[in-house]
């Protein structure tokens, strides 16, 4: 987990937007859908195997073919709901976090490997906004780059809600970094 240092307080902690996650999820809630619906209509349509196939493999007509189709179904629901978790965790876990001395990101990279960039605020160049889209545009998020002159040039937060505040808390405690340091 982050610790934060002695006098660090934090301004602003975000995640990517509430609709990106919404889309991620949207292709397999419709998949989670169909599979259901199939499931349903293998149980009511398909209690039997074809006579042509039972004519040619007579010891097939043993084995539940609905059963069996219904099995796989569920095994299929399972493996959609594991990719579920899997997108809302990735969601959950990845962020921004504004303090007065520094940007910290902290990134999701499979279930396993958690990477956490740090920029100090005396390292920043330019932070720019950048939104695209009808939807960024109507629902206002969008990505917050941060140019910096450390070891990783661009920080970059990814579909953020409301990125001109983002880009605002930043210059905030960039500002109240310098004057700390000023004063000091």
């Amino acid at each position: 987990m982050i610790k934060l240092r002695e006098n660090e307080k934090i301004y602003l902690t975000v995640r990517p937007h509430i609709f990106t996650l919404i889309t991620d999820l949207l292709p397999f809630k419709l998949f989670f859908k169909l599979i259901i619906i199939g499931i349903i209509l293998i149980l009511i349509f398909l209690p039997l195997w074809p006579e042509q196939l039972i004519e040619f493999v007579p010891d097939i007509a043993e084995f539940n073919m609905s059963l069996f189709l219904v099995f796989i179904g569920f095994v299929t629901l399972l493996i959609l709901w594991s990719a579920i978790f899997i997108i809302i965790i990735d969601y959950y876990l990845d962020c921004w976090i504004v303090t007065n001395e520094r940007t910290i990101h902290t990134e999701l990279i499979g279930l396993f490997n958690r990477t956490i960039s740090v920029v100090q605020h005396d390292q920043i160049q330019d932070i720019s906004v950048d939104i695209k889209g009808i939807f960024p545009v109507m629902l206002n998020y969008g990505d917050v780059h941060i140019q910096t002159a450390g070891k990783f040039r661009e920080f970059v937060f990814k579909q953020v809600p409301s990125p001109y505040k983002v880009k605002s808390a930043i210059f905030e405690a960039q500002k109240d970094n310098r004057e700390a340091n000023n004063s000091s």
